[in-house]
């Protein structure tokens, strides 16, 4: 440790005193890197913020920016058109219209919660890039342009995720859980065969939705992957210290859907013993 760190001088300090000196004096990357491994950084978090902060130009390849914004915008429209159509469904989910029509709908709202989200993070990443760019750089030019027709895919991305109104979800979903409702409160669950009855039909509504959710889950992260992954890596690559393209909503789904199966398979054994033993 040196003089000044004991003394009471941080290690933030000499992180602010050197992004003062790598603002005034153009370091080299050389330099950077030097200084990057001298730093004892609790975590990878912090070494990759402090490279964007050193990060000297507002695209790390702007040759190769154009072309691949225009991939990007390509892969966002095939994946709109075909990311939530066809699904396959399991044998044993009938009728099959309905269980394809409900498989469609979590993927739809995945894969279009996926498109609007990166259309905005394009636009609002070019929009300060283009800040950033000085005055007559030609850049400048070329991200205000890109920023222009990222404005039109948040209009184009601009659908319903779940593809229905909300009173039509509304009126289907709210009579079925009335009527269920009732029908729970009609029988006597002081009956053992009642209980069971209850807790297993319970379980096989639980599972069949975990099943319809992951269904949708995956069919919407593989199209995802296929369609956008390579183009938007190459993306943010060609703009160079923006970090990973956004992320979909696919695995927090399968997360969710495994869980919920998952704790039925230990909740149901263990109400039905619960009402065997009292």
């Amino acid at each position: 440790m040196s003089p000044q760190r004991k003394q009471g001088i941080s290690l933030f300090d000499d992180v602010d005193a050197w992004l003062d000196r790598v603002q005034i004096v153009d370091e080299s990357d050389d330099e950077v890197a030097r200084f990057l491994d001298t730093l004892d950084l609790h975590g990878p978090q912090e070494r990759e913020m402090l490279e964007e902060l050193t990060r000297k130009q507002p695209l790390a390849k702007p040759d190769d920016f154009p072309a691949a914004h225009r991939r990007a915008v390509a892969s966002l429209e095939t994946l709109g058109r075909h990311g939530y159509h066809s699904a396959v469904i399991p044998r044993w989910l009938k009728p099959a219209f309905f269980g394809r029509f409900v498989v469609e709908l979590v993927a739809r709202y995945v894969v279009v919660s996926y498109l609007r989200r990166v259309s905005t993070d394009m636009r609002n990443l070019y929009w300060l890039r283009a800040i950033q760019t000085p005055v007559g750089a030609q850049e400048r030019t070329v991200l205000r342009r890109a920023r222009i027709e990222a404005d039109g895919l948040m209009i184009v991305f601009k659908r319903r995720e779940l593809g229905l109104p909300s009173f039509v979800v509304g009126g289907i979903l709210i009579p079925i859980v009335l009527a269920l409702v009732r029908l729970i409160q009609g029988l006597s669950l002081s009956e053992w065969w009642a209980s069971v009855l209850v807790a297993v039909v319970g379980a096989l509504v639980v599972l069949l939705v975990s099943t319809v959710v992951l269904r949708g889950a995956a069919m919407a992260s593989r199209r995802i992957r296929l369609a956008t992954r390579a183009p938007l890596y190459a993306l943010w690559d060609a703009v160079g210290g923006a970090g990973q393209p956004p992320h979909d909503q696919s695995r927090k789904f399968a997360i969710v859907a495994i869980v919920v199966t998952t704790l039925t398979w230990f909740v149901v054994p263990a109400a039905i013993a619960a009402v065997f033993l009292t």
